[in-house]
């Protein structure tokens, strides 16, 4: 098992990207011990290119799914099977979540709150990060 996963019972995984997704989208054994993890979990959501390493992992396969804008050629050529959305600040299907990038993150984040607590709980988180929330995931002024 992966050592950073050993802990994961059942619960979110996070899954963040960055440059490091270039080093383990083709690591079999990584990519296997992601997709149990996130198959067990109740939630999965991805930040920027963490969304290619659940594609390459086959949980995102067929599924609509987004990730950073800046490396979305790479990401279609790393893992076609997923039905990569060019024009979404992140994208809900089912458990997963995916964001396209780290502020687009934080709007995915305030989102799934919403979704789980209610719209008045992800509003009072974000006023207490003061942080300005975009909440419509259509709304993405990098790509539309």
């Amino acid at each position: 098992m992966t050592e950073p996963f050993a802990a994961l019972k059942r619960g979110i995984l996070l899954v963040p990207g960055g440059m490091g997704t270039r080093r383990e989208v083709n690591n079999t054994a990584f990519l296997a011990d992601l997709k149990r993890f996130a198959e067990e979990s109740v939630y999965c959501l991805a930040v920027c290119t963490g969304s290619v390493l659940l594609s390459k992992a086959g949980v995102l396969d067929g599924k609509p799914a987004t990730s950073n804008k800046k490396s979305m050629a790479w990401v279609k050529a790393a893992a076609p099977a997923t039905d990569w959305q060019n024009c979404a600040r992140w994208v809900v299907s089912g458990k997963y979540y995916t964001a396209s990038g780290v502020s687009a993150g934080m709007d995915m984040a305030l989102g799934f709150i919403g979704d789980r607590f209610g719209r008045e709980k992800a509003l009072s988180v974000a006023r207490g990060m003061e942080y300005v929330w975009n909440k419509d995931p259509a709304n993405d002024p990098f790509a539309c």
